[in-house]
């Protein structure tokens, strides 16, 4: 049962996904028949997941292969050949620019904006780690005998 991408990539997009839905109700016909006990081969639930992932990965591989073509066609009708080279120098020099962060949105983004960056602000004017009271106790006091530490509480009795 264990297909090969190779073979994935050369199938149309809408049988891909016949098989995503086709393999996926198998998938759950294999696991009700696991937890009622009357799945004979437990190993092909593996196989099954492993091959809906080879799935999943064709069917991205294909959208980006698509959407790589149509970008690459409507690059090479606006710009010239001297700009297109230009451009991949620019990219292949190394140069890389960091991209802005996106703007924050939903309730209350701007207050969790504001606060990131007050927070940026001060972390540089830390100049040292505090230490936690773990390590600080261990660098000072000498480690206790095990037996203070297992010793059981003394239990109350009741009348």
């Amino acid at each position: 049962m264990t297909m090969k991408i190779q073979a994935m990539l050369d199938w149309s997009p809408e049988e891909k996904a016949a098989k995503a839905k086709e393999w996926a109700q198998s998938l759950f016909t294999l696991r009700l028949q696991k937890a009622t006990g009357q799945l004979e081969n437990p190993m092909k639930i593996k196989e099954l997941r492993k091959d809906i992932a080879r799935l999943r990965t064709a069917q991205h591989m294909g959208a980006v292969e698509t959407a790589a073509a149509a970008a690459h066609e409507v690059g090479s009708h606006s710009e010239g050949t001297e700009e297109k080279i230009s451009a991949n120098e620019k990219s292949a020099g190394g140069a890389a620019k960091h991209k802005a962060h996106a703007a924050p949105a939903g309730k209350g983004a701007k207050k969790r904006a504001a606060a990131h960056k007050k927070k940026a602000a001060a972390a540089p004017s830390k100049t040292a780690h505090t230490p936690s009271k773990k390590s600080s106790a261990a660098k000072g006091k000498p480690a206790a005998s095990s037996k203070s530490k297992s010793a059981p509480a003394p239990k109350s009795k009741k009348k």
